[in-house]
């Protein structure tokens, strides 16, 4: 499932931000990502396309969304921890990992 925000300009779309999730064949665990548009960040489009991501994997069953992130992507790690997601930094690997259970 993907999720995008986009905004109406003179009858072109323009892509603002996207957020998407890939589940298992079981649908017990999905990947998810977030992508918002450079000039846009920090003002809570991220939040809000996470949250219904969230909310519709809660309704198909999902019972964890996973995702990946890079260290210096405070944005997304502050995010995460707000919405409820255990974050794992993972140096060695130059990662961090977000996960959140969803029963």
């Amino acid at each position: 499932m993907a999720f995008v925000a986009v905004q109406s300009d003179a009858g072109t779309d323009i892509i603002l931000g996207v957020t998407r999730a890939i589940s298992d064949p079981d649908n017990h665990d999905a990947e998810f990502a977030v992508l918002v548009r450079s000039d846009l960040k920090g003002i809570g489009l991220g939040r809000r396309l996470l949250e219904k991501l969230i909310a519709y994997s809660r309704a198909q069953g999902t019972r964890r969304l996973n995702g990946i992130t890079m260290p210096h992507n405070q944005g997304m790690i502050a995010l995460a921890r707000k919405l409820g997601f255990q974050v794992e930094i993972a140096l060695e690997d130059g990662v961090v990992n977000l996960s959140l259970p969803l029963t």
